[in-house]
């Protein structure tokens, strides 16, 4: 009888064990539901042609990850909190697609990743932007939630260092979409101000570069004329 008991037992918590990160239909539905919504709309978007697909996934962790070979993309529980709207968990589902499309290269890509991972997040960085402004999204809430997330054990964190990885993120967008850096929907955020604030020195040198390249821009079409 005994013997039956702890059998039963360890059944039991192998069952719960295995079940542990798996959806709950009662209550992580809503979350799933919304993140294929928001994943497929920004794939249909850009047009990607590349399988992948979405899950919400039941567990603690503050991370997103997209496995390799399966082009599964995992949004973990431990995010949700750090998530405030469509266009933030936006930008976390459009930065693993970003990793999706160079895993979709091969071998050869897969192996580039692991050996410069700090290069590819950059690159995934500057993709999600495209993607997330081709989507109808706000390409300032990508440098929101890392600022949130940035120095969390999983999700951004054993990446590119965080002031430089949101100041390369805002040079993107300053170059690219400089619209919404003027009509700036985040301007009284919180978490945008505490950027604005961490990031000053790395903004102005931005500024700066772009401006002593549009006077040699200016400069080069004089002498020509001339």
């Amino acid at each position: 009888m005994k013997k039956i008991i702890l059998l039963f037992i360890s059944i039991l918590l192998s069952t719960s064990f295995c079940c542990a990160d798996e959806p709950r239909l009662d209550q992580d539905a809503p979350y799933q539901k919304k993140l294929m919504e928001i994943g497929f709309r920004i794939l249909n978007a850009n047009r990607v042609d590349k399988r992948m697909t979405f899950y919400y996934k039941n567990d603690q962790d503050v991370n997103a990850k997209i496995l390799s070979r399966t082009k599964k993309i995992y949004i973990y529980k431990g995010l949700i909190p750090f998530i405030d709207n469509d266009d933030e968990l936006a930008a976390i589902i459009a930065h693993e697609i970003a990793h999706g499309l160079d895993l979709h290269e091969g071998l050869a890509r897969r192996t580039a990743m692991k050996l410069r991972p700090i290069k590819y997040e950059q690159k995934a960085d500057r993709v999600a932007v495209d993607l997330i402004v081709n989507a109808g999204y706000n390409p300032l809430a990508l440098i929101i939630v890392l600022n949130k997330t940035t120095g969390e054990p999983c999700f951004a964190s054993s990446r590119s260092n965080g002031t430089k990885r949101l100041a390369n993120i805002y040079e993107y967008i300053y170059k690219k979409y400089p619209a919404y850096l003027v009509y700036n929907d985040y301007k009284k955020n919180i978490y945008y101000q505490n950027f604005l604030l961490t990031t000053k020195s790395e903004r102005a040198k931005i500024r700066q570069k772009y401006q002593e390249e549009k006077l040699k821009s200016v400069s080069n079409k004089e002498i020509k004329r001339k």
